[in-house]
């Protein structure tokens, strides 16, 4: 009966405190770490299918453009410039070229929200990456602190062994 006793003043409630709130920190920790892994995997795979498969930047592309409607004001924007007469110069290469002008080519082809598009989504995967990252440190931090602490005291005895010598 006095052996259970005294186990049981051993093991005192901020024993068991402690102990629950280090098996916590210790499940935070690894979900943490779980699932920035898991996010850093999925952006790995959607950065690859991007690579296979560009067209699937389209959809960015076509909201950036419903909600902007930059393509339409550039388009406005280049119909007033060339329909503003020109100059005529006296130079004999710019008479040349005049008269055998290059081909030109439909500004259809050419979207600035696609490209727009592209900057966003990479963007938007590196800032979702480095928050993964960050998730995975503090993980793994927090699921190895207790081994941390203990290294930190190890140092500090050893340390104080140090100057008392």
């Amino acid at each position: 009966m006095q052996d259970f006793r005294e186990m049981n003043d051993n093991v005192s409630i901020d024993d068991a405190g402690k102990g629950l709130m280090s098996l916590i920190v210790r499940c935070i920790g690894l979900f943490l770490l779980f699932a920035g892994l898991w996010v850093a995997l999925q952006v790995m795979l959607e950065a690859y299918n991007l690579y296979r498969e560009p067209q699937r930047i389209e959809h960015f592309a076509l909201a950036i453009e419903k909600g902007s409607n930059i393509d339409k004001s550039l388009i406005s924007l280049r119909d007033e410039v060339i329909a503003e007469p020109t100059e005529k110069s006296t130079d004999p290469v710019a008479t040349i070229l005049e008269s055998n002008p290059a081909p030109t080519y439909s500004s259809n082809n050419i979207r600035v929200s696609y490209f727009f598009a592209w900057v966003i989504v990479l963007l938007l995967m590196l800032l979702i990456a480095r928050i993964s990252l960050s998730a995975i440190k503090t993980g793994g931090e927090l699921v190895l602190y207790d081994m941390q602490i203990k290294q930190f005291a190890r140092m500090l005895v050893k340390e104080s062994s140090k100057n008392i010598r």
